[in-house]
């Protein structure tokens, strides 16, 4: 406390001194608890790739055949008929485009997420997610609603997910990991081209 009226600071309060030996070993006053990493260990974690998942796996041959049959199926009812299975086509065609871009902006961003290893197999759902409003905010840009309320929210929404897998700048350098120099404390007692 030592506010003014409180009596001062309480009997053995605050921080403990370090012992002469701790001091000598880490050579400061700062933190305890060091830790030493083994000379055989890397400071980076390797990095780990997988597959997109199979959502965004969208066969282009089941495409073609899907849309061929979308299209006989508008020539022979004509155009703004309503049936049932033109609706049930059109959205499966738009399901598969979509998926077939997201996987385009998979393959486009993966190997900046892997290298910054923010893409791992637990954070792939949330990275889909991301493809998918990238593809949507693309064709939002390319349309009549560009600058509108939704375009600007899906924006929002993007760029706060391509900062979660450290793709956007922060505005600092972003520099790439390199592996630490192990230095142990004690070579400046043990051994004698360090003395010096």
């Amino acid at each position: 406390m030592g506010g003014r009226g409180s009596g001062g600071k309480r009997v053995g309060a605050g921080r403990k001194r370090k012992s002469a030996l701790e001091r000598a070993i880490s050579g400061a006053a700062g933190p305890r608890g060091v830790v030493l990493q083994h000379p055989s260990s890397t400071a980076v974690a390797p990095v780990v790739t997988f597959d997109p998942p199979a959502e965004l796996q969208a066969s282009p041959d089941e495409l073609a055949a899907l849309t061929s049959q979308l299209a006989f199926l508008q020539q022979v009812e004509g155009p703004g008929a309503p049936n049932p299975q033109i609706a049930e086509l059109q959205a499966r065609v738009d399901g598969l485009a979509i998926a077939a871009r997201g996987l385009t902006i998979w393959l486009e961003l993966a190997p900046h997420a892997f290298a910054a290893r923010t893409l791992t197999p637990a954070t792939s759902a949330t990275f889909v997610m991301l493809c998918r409003a990238i593809v949507k905010e693309r064709s939002l840009s390319a349309s009549w609603n560009c600058g509108g309320p939704d375009h600007r929210g899906l924006m929002q929404r993007v760029s706060g997910w391509l900062k979660d897998f450290e793709l956007a700048p922060f505005g600092k350098p972003m520099y790439g990991a390199e592996p630490a120099a192990t230095v142990n404390p004690l070579d400046r007692f043990t051994n004698p081209k360090a003395r010096a």
